[in-house]
């Protein structure tokens, strides 16, 4: 949902199956990336970082949301940074 809304065409998620961690996966082919697959490196921080609030609300809060509950929280994180001025809007448009 995160992918489509970027409109990152040219990122293919099942390719990072084989990787144990992020530094991995950021570590692949810099020079080869796009300017979409640069940007990503932020925004998949930001993410992971709204995944794990997610998941610590359900283990310490015992509390549940819909998957586009979860997708929306996410999207706004990216948005509140660019307010902030981060350079995700090149990727956000």
């Amino acid at each position: 949902m995160i992918k489509t809304w970027l409109g990152l065409h040219d990122v293919h998620p099942p390719d990072w199956g084989g990787m144990d961690s992020m530094k991995e996966w950021r570590g692949i082919n810099p020079s080869k990336r796009t300017q979409s697959q640069r940007a990503l490196v932020p925004l998949m921080f930001l993410i992971s970082w709204g995944i794990w609030k997610e998941r610590n609300a359900c283990v310490f809060r015992n509390t549940t949301v819909p998957v586009g509950v979860i997708v929306t929280r996410i999207k706004e994180g990216p948005l509140l940074w660019c307010l902030v001025g981060a350079h995700l809007r090149n990727v956000m448009q």
